[in-house]
């Protein structure tokens, strides 16, 4: 009961630090959101006239009627709001719009090490540490969960260590880092592997792959 007790309130936790993190999201390309104007129907996206929602650009940006071009990437879904109530209050007395994320852009991730199913993944949620681990089927009985690496692309002599232990058992929503995209993921037999010799000749290989990969679909 105990045990039921501690899952139910960790995923009450997880589903309430998802939704605080979508309202301080940044924006990316290829994130789709939905802009409101309360009112004005034809500014609306999705709305009747407008039933598409809005995709963001590779370049970061979108068209808007009357504002023309909105830069949306690195923004909040709050502050692009802002963004578009500054340009339609030229037109507009007091124009009140809120914008939200409908869905997320993939990014690309590689999970490997003591993992069920170590492998490259998309993710098109929140893309948090335990949504990789989640599309890897979890890990095996031999990961050492208080030490977890994740790589950065450019930060590789420097890989973050989470310890999972002190999320799964204290509920510290801190060690749930958002990924991007190109992070490896390694979970470690033991908690005395050597990062020179065993993650970065892994990392240089898969960064090696993607590079040739986009240069034979460029």
């Amino acid at each position: 009961m105990k045990r039921l007790f501690f899952a139910i309130l960790v995923l009450a936790l997880l589903v309430s630090r998802a939704e605080a993190a979508a309202a301080e999201y940044i924006l990316q390309p290829l994130d789709v959101v939905t802009i409101n104007v309360f009112g004005y129907p034809e500014l609306s996206y999705p709305a009747a006239g407008n039933p598409d929602a809005i995709t963001i650009r590779s370049d970061g940006k979108f068209l808007y009627p009357l504002a023309g071009e909105i830069q949306a990437e690195g923004l909040t879904p709050v502050a692009l709001a802002q963004e578009i109530q500054q340009a339609l209050a030229q037109y507009f007395v007091n124009p009140q719009v809120t914008v939200n994320l409908l869905k997320f852009s993939t990014e690309r991730v590689y999970v490997l090490g003591e993992v069920n199913q170590p492998g490259l993944y998309e993710l098109d949620k929140s893309r948090t540490l335990i949504d990789a681990v989640s599309a890897a089927k979890g890990w095996t009985k031999d990961a050492a969960k208080t030490k977890v690496f994740i790589i950065r692309k450019g930060e590789k002599s420097n890989p973050l260590c989470v310890n999972l232990l002190e999320l799964l058992k204290k509920g510290d929503l801190n060690k749930n880092l958002l990924l991007r995209e190109g992070d490896i993921i390694y979970f470690t037999e033991n908690n005395r592997i050597d990062i020179a010799k065993d993650i970065l000749p892994l990392t240089q290989i898969f960064y090696n792959i993607k590079h040739t990969a986009n240069n034979n679909n460029g």
